[in-house]
């Protein structure tokens, strides 16, 4: 089981005793903003959390979903993800923060966590992300962390909110291990 520590937080995989986590995460159209994602039932907050439990009792593991936990407090404060790509070797990384911890750098803090263990830990040679291209703080946390612009599709990412489906530009960022 993979945990990561930094100066500030505790990496660590989710548990069924989250659901307050996730619940407060992906109930928050504001949280959601940026993302494809609408928010979730409380129902569908549950099935959500089983899942993200599950996958890392998976062989060969894929999917490593982890809580933020600030370590001066305990507190939960979002959670970050690696989904690997067996077939191009890549973890593609990716963060959500509850609202009051926006703007204290813990996105840049749990995304070198994220992509040391990709390259450490994990042995792959390319980390990716993606985010929407009006996603200004995201862009720059990816900038930080060393991975460059590698393309910016136009409507690839197919968001659903309140029940309305719409197309939005999708950008890739990446960087190999090597640099």
């Amino acid at each position: 089981m993979i945990t990561s520590e930094t100066k500030r937080l505790w990496l660590r995989p989710f548990c069924h005793e989250d659901l307050d986590l996730i619940l407060r995460l992906y109930t928050d159209p504001e949280i959601l903003h940026y993302t494809p994602f609408d928010t979730l039932s409380l129902e569908a907050a549950r099935h959500h959390l089983v899942q993200i439990v599950r996958d890392w009792e998976l062989d060969p593991q894929q999917s490593f979903e982890f809580a933020m936990i600030r370590r001066e407090d305990g507190e939960p404060i979002g959670r970050c993800h690696i989904l690997i790509d067996p077939e191009t070797d890549t973890g593609m990384i990716g963060w959500l923060l509850l609202k009051e911890h926006w703007g204290q750098h813990y996105a840049s803090e749990s995304g070198e966590a994220l992509v040391h263990c990709c390259f450490e830990t994990l042995g792959l040679h390319r980390v990716n992300a993606v985010c929407n291209p009006d996603n200004m703080a995201s862009r720059r946390v990816l900038e930080r962390l060393g991975l460059r612009l590698e393309a910016h599709y136009r409507k690839k990412c197919r968001y659903q909110k309140n029940g309305i489906i719409s197309w939005e530009d999708e950008l890739e960022y990446a960087r190999l291990k090597e640099e």
